[in-house]
């Protein structure tokens, strides 16, 4: 029998965020080698402390500049069903810029 090789996270989070932030989601820009990338958090119930994806996607156009590329990361129960999709239909409309990635866990 073969021997088990040791498990491994790939995908780890880079940060974690902290509840008392009362927010379940952050958006930054971040600047390398003269390469805005914007980075979306999305951690936590979605529409939950009375934030609505409507917020959300303010924040979003307030720091997008329509060509830095765009990382989505998730790790949420779900929340309201129309809060995520109006944040699906935003991310989704920006196309090929932007990318999703599960850090742990995207349900409901």
């Amino acid at each position: 029998m073969k021997p088990l090789l040791p498990f491994r996270i790939f995908n780890k989070a880079p940060v974690a965020l902290a509840v008392e932030d009362q927010n379940w989601y952050r958006i930054k820009a971040e600047t390398q080698a003269e390469q805005t990338t914007i980075e979306i958090y999305i951690y936590g119930e979605i529409g939950g402390w009375g934030i609505t994806a409507n917020q959300f996607i303010q924040d979003l156009k307030a720091i997008d500049d329509g060509v830095s590329p765009i990382v989505a990361a998730f790790n949420t129960i779900g929340g309201d069903l129309f809060d995520g999709l109006a944040i699906h239909n935003a991310l989704n409309r920006l196309g090929e810029r932007c990318t999703a990635r599960i850090d742990a866990l995207a349900a409901s």
